[in-house]
């Protein structure tokens, strides 16, 4: 005798296939493959500012501004920045990293990281810049 599967089931298949078609997609925990899963939890983000301290000071940045401008920058654990024959000071406001470099204007990014090495630095939604991360030695 076939057996008829339950309110619960077609309920299930029902809310899974409008997750679908609203263009969720399957939901992690029902992925098959656990790449798929991971990289979904990995996506960049912007980071916060106690992230910025525990995930970019303390790394040396190398990169490019969408000017061009090259840059390689340490950030040291208590803010110090040391570029090739520059120095200056990073603070943390409002969740973005403001740069001064002694002329009394200092410049504020969002940061974007990627789960990985890759950084961007955000002026709102619009990146400005990106770089890798690396160690500070």
């Amino acid at each position: 005798m076939n057996r008829l599967p339950s309110f619960d089931s077609h309920k299930r298949l029902a809310t899974l296939a409008i997750a679908v078609a609203l263009g969720g997609g399957v939901p992690s925990a029902l992925a098959a493959d656990p790449d798929t899963a991971s990289a979904q939890t990995e996506r960049p983000r912007v980071l916060s500012g106690d992230e910025i301290q525990q995930q970019v000071w303390g790394h040396r940045v190398q990169g490019a501004m969408a000017g061009g401008q090259q840059y390689d920058e340490v950030y040291r654990q208590d803010g110090r920045i040391e570029g090739d024959g520059y120095t200056g000071q990073a603070t943390i406001v409002d969740d973005r990293m403001c740069f001064d470099y002694g002329d009394d204007k200092p410049t504020c990014y969002g940061v974007r990281h990627d789960g990985d090495d890759s950084i961007e630095w955000l002026d709102g939604d619009v990146v400005v810049g990106e770089g890798e991360l690396g160690n500070a030695e």
